[in-house]
C-alpha cells in the first residue's frame, strides 16, 4: 500500500515538473520571438536574433531561420499581399470624414440654421415643400326674420400649397453667413374652386456665431431675418381670392445650438418674429371695410435629434411649436377685432441620403398635431450643385 502511494506521489511530482518546464520554455520562446519582431521592425535584424528564434533546433540552416523570421511576422502581411491590400482599403484614409464630421454635414444640410459656411464660399439650395390643410365647415343660412333655418350642411374643405424655394448663401466671414430666399407659390382650395400661382415673399437672413468652437462648450448660432411682402397680399385682394404672400413686412431673431453625442446630434432653437402694421387697406369684408391690420408677434421653438445609420444615411426627428398673438383688425366703422392667440405643433422626420461625395438629398415628412397646423407636410431639399451650380471659392 505504501509503495502504491509512493509511486503515485513520484508520478505527480514528475508531471508537475514537466508541465512547469514546458510552460517556462514557451514563455522564453515567446519573449525571444517578440524581441526578434521588434528588431526586424526597426530594420536591425541580425544573425544573432535569427539564432534566438531557432534555438530549439540547432541543426536548422540559414534558409530555415529566414523562414521562421517571416512566420513570426505573419500578423503583418507583406505590402504586396492581397490580405494587406484588403486591410488597407478598409482603413480610414487621410482626408476621409469621421463619423462625427459626416453626421454634422448631413444634419446641417437640412437644418441650415445650425451651421455656417466658410468665408468666400457661395452655395445654393432648392427646396420643394407641400402642405395640406383639411377642415370641416358649417354652411348655415337663416331666413330674413332669422326665425327659420333654411340651410345647414357640413362641407369638407381642403387647401393645397406647393412652394418652390431657391436659397443662396454667401460666407462673408468664417463666422458670418448671409442668405436670400426666392419662393414661388402655387395654391388650390377645393370649396372655392380657386387656384393661384406666383411669386411669394422674398426673405433675407444672416447667421452669426459669436464665439469660436471650444472643447466642452456648446456652439451658439444667432440668426436674424427680414421678410418682404412681394407676394399677393391676402388683405389687398378679394376675400374669396387666394394669396401667395402674407401681406406685411416682418423681422425675426433667434438662436440655435447643437451637441454631438456618438452616434447622434442633439439640437434646439428658439425664435421670435415681429410683423409691421399694414395701413391704408380697402378690403370689403361683408358690410365693413378693412382699413388696417396689425400682425402682432409670432415665434416658436424646436428641438430634436439626428441619428447616423452609416456614413451615407441619417435620420432627423424634431418637434416644432409655434405661436401667434396680438393680431388685430381695424375697420372703417371704428370697430376692431382681436383674433385669439394661436398655437400649433408639428412632428417632423427627415431622411438625409448622400447621393455623391458632394451632394446630400433630404426628404421630410411632417405631421400636424394641432388644429392650426398643416395635416400633412412634405419636403424635398438638395443643393443646386447637382445641376452644375457647384460651390465656388471667391
Amino acid at each position: 500500500m505504501n509503495n502504491r502511494w509512493m509511486k503515485m506521489s513520484v508520478l505527480a511530482l514528475s508531471m508537475s515538473a514537466i508541465t512547469g518546464t514546458i510552460y517556462a520554455e514557451d514563455q522564453v520562446q515567446q519573449a525571444q520571438v517578440s524581441d526578434t519582431n521588434q528588431t526586424v521592425a526597426n530594420g536591425t535584424e541580425s544573425s544573432g536574433s535569427s539564432e534566438a528564434i531557432t534555438s530549439s533546433s540547432a541543426t536548422t540552416d540559414n534558409t530555415t531561420q529566414a523562414s521562421n523570421v517571416v512566420d513570426t511576422n505573419a500578423a503583418a502581411p507583406a505590402p504586396n499581399s492581397e490580405a494587406h491590400q484588403a486591410a488597407s482599403a478598409l482603413q480610414k484614409k487621410e482626408g476621409d470624414a469621421s463619423q462625427e464630421t459626416n453626421l454634422q454635414e448631413v444634419f446641417t444640410s437640412n437644418e441650415r440654421q445650425y451651421s455656417l459656411i466658410k468665408k468666400g464660399v457661395i452655395s445654393s439650395y432648392y427646396d420643394l415643400d407641400y402642405t395640406y390643410y383639411r377642415d370641416a365647415r358649417i354652411d348655415l343660412a337663416l331666413s330674413d326674420n332669422s326665425s327659420q333655418l333654411n340651410r345647414l350642411r357640413v362641407e369638407e374643405d381642403a387647401n393645397h400649397t406647393l412652394t418652390n424655394s431657391f436659397t443662396f448663401q454667401y460666407g462673408v466671414l468664417d463666422n458670418l453667413t448671409l442668405s436670400a430666399t426666392l419662393p414661388f407659390v402655387a395654391k388650390s382650395e377645393i370649396i372655392k374652386d380657386k387656384t393661384t400661382a406666383g411669386l411669394g415673399d422674398i426673405s433675407f437672413g444672416a447667421r452669426w456665431e459669436p464665439f469660436p468652437l471650444k472643447q466642452g462648450r456648446l456652439p451658439l448660432v444667432l440668426f436674424g431675418s427680414v421678410s418682404t411682402k412681394t407676394g399677393d397680399s391676402p388683405y389687398e385682394i378679394g376675400i374669396d381670392e387666394l394669396s401667395t404672400g402674407k401681406g406685411y413686412y416682418s423681422v425675426g431673431v433667434g438662436a440655435s445650438t447643437r451637441k454631438y453625442i456618438d452616434p447622434v446630434v442633439l439640437f434646439a432653437s428658439a425664435s421670435a418674429n415681429y410683423g409691421f402694421k399694414e395701413s391704408g387697406l380697402n378690403q370689403a369684408r361683408g358690410s365693413r371695410i378693412l382699413e388696417s391690420f396689425d400682425p402682432g408677434i409670432s415665434g416658436g421653438f424646436s428641438f430634436g435629434f439626428a441619428y447616423s445609420f452609416n456614413y451615407d444615411v441619417s435620420l432627423t426627428m424634431s418637434y416644432q411649436q409655434s405661436f401667434n398673438t396680438n393680431a388685430e383688425f381695424q375697420f372703417n366703422n371704428g370697430e376692431s377685432y382681436k383674433s385669439p392667440d394661436q398655437s400649433s405643433g408639428m412632428l417632423s422626420f427627415a431622411l438625409g441620403v448622400r447621393v455623391s461625395p458632394e451632394t446630400i438629398v433630404n426628404g421630410t415628412v411632417g405631421i400636424g398635431l394641432t388644429e392650426d397646423a398643416p395635416d400633412i407636410s412634405l419636403g424635398l431639399s438638395f443643393p443646386l450643385d447637382i445641376l452644375g451650380f457647384n460651390k465656388k471659392q471667391k
